[in-house]
């Protein structure tokens, strides 16, 4: 999705009260500008002493749902989330993206969500999870799942359209379109260029925020490992 700077848009008034809620309980627990853990107590099982659940993140339990459906870890499918919204549910950008997971309105309704239900932080990663679910099918061809899910990254934030150009640009000048670093990434940058723009192999034309893309993919994955490296830790901590 391309956008960065999220402002508040109209929304209904059914879905107002539901946001006004939501952002109490996530400014409060989360802010935006990084995450916490928090603690959740949940039903204790018969003959046991209540249980309480950590969240390193917020919305882990819900990237612990959804994760396995595209055989993702949750804290990739929670990097992806961050880096869209910081873990905001009510941002929005410039350019219409909404939600945690920041889906166009086009997608959005393609996923079954509405005005009022795209808000909702589970509806939002659900729909978000199955957006990057067509993306995996998309390239199916690419046997290695590291280099595929480098491509998925990529084209949630810019498209697939653009990404399959920086593809053929890539196989017709000697380069590989089945990896990212160095190769489909470099020719995704000459997008920028009017030489390579106009190159007969393009079939969407220029890509101006390639630069952008380019570092989505870094991000994501960095911020992906952090979460790892969190979760590591606490599990240490835990024994």
């Amino acid at each position: 999705m391309q956008k960065k700077k999220h402002t508040l848009t109209k929304v209904s008034k059914t879905a107002k009260i539901i946001l006004a809620a939501l952002s109490l309980v996530v400014l409060t627990l989360a802010g935006l500008s990084g995450f916490v853990s928090r603690r959740s107590d949940v039903s204790p099982a018969p003959d046991d002493e209540s249980v309480q659940v950590v969240e390193l993140v917020p919305y882990q339990q819900i990237f612990e749902q959804y994760a396995p459906t595209i055989g993702w870890d949750w804290q990739l499918l929670a990097a992806v989330c961050y880096e869209e919204s910081r873990f905001n549910p009510l941002a929005c950008s410039h350019q219409g993206a909404q939600g945690l997971m920041q889906l166009m309105p086009k997608t959005a309704g393609r996923f079954n969500l509405n005005d009022s239900t795209v808000w909702i932080p589970k509806e939002n990663i659900r729909a978000g999870a199955e957006y990057i679910s067509r993306l995996q099918q998309i390239y199916s061809f690419i046997s290695d799942s590291t280099e595929q899910t480098r491509f998925v990254l990529a084209s949630y934030n810019a498209g697939p359209a653009h990404i399959m150009d920086a593809r053929r640009l890539a196989k017709r000048y000697g380069r590989s379109p089945y990896v990212w670093y160095d190769n489909t990434e470099y020719w995704l940058s000459q997008l920028q260029t009017d030489t390579y723009a106009n190159d007969s192999v393009v079939l969407f034309g220029a890509f101006s925020n390639a630069k952008e893309t380019v570092s989505y993919v870094k991000k994501v994955s960095r911020t992906a490992d952090r979460f790892r490296k969190m979760s590591a830790q606490y599990e240490v901590k835990k024994q």
